[in-house]
């Protein structure tokens, strides 16, 4: 598993280390918003420094996963995310999920953990435009 799962008093921290599979980043995914703690959440820090994503990550597979992100929003609305990587491809990714703007979540990339922290304790929610909810349209959840 390239990843841990921390819980902290009002957030997650995940950090992730070697290649990193489609399926591992949707189990990461699956096990935070699993548990019960994830509804009471104002925080996500994605730490992806000693990560890099496997050759089947793709901009279609991050769109879908913007997506997923996006039906899951009234489970933990005020919810911020910060991304911490520095290896280019990581960073491409990064980018290039923010420009999606379909992630319910406030988004920020950052260098360092330290900075990510101080951008959360910012509260960066304020004055925060959500995407519009014809984002998710054509979207549909499996309930199992």
């Amino acid at each position: 598993m390239p990843y841990r799962i921390r819980w902290e008093g009002h957030g997650v921290y995940r950090r992730f280390f070697g290649i990193i599979t489609q399926a591992e980043f949707r189990e990461a995914y699956a096990e935070m918003c699993s548990d019960i703690r994830y509804e009471g959440i104002r925080y996500i820090i994605s730490d992806y420094l000693e990560g890099q994503p496997g050759p089947d990550i793709t901009e279609r597979e991050l769109r879908a996963q913007a997506k997923l992100e996006r039906l899951r929003f009234y489970d933990s609305p005020d919810t911020v995310q910060a991304m911490v990587a520095t290896d280019p491809k990581t960073v491409k990714y990064v980018l290039y999920y923010e420009s999606l703007r379909v992630s319910p979540y406030c988004l920020g990339h950052f260098a360092t953990v330290a900075e990510a922290r101080q951008w959360i304790a910012s509260n960066p929610r304020r004055g925060w435009q959500r995407p519009s909810p014809d984002a998710t349209s054509g979207v549909t959840v499996q309930h199992h």
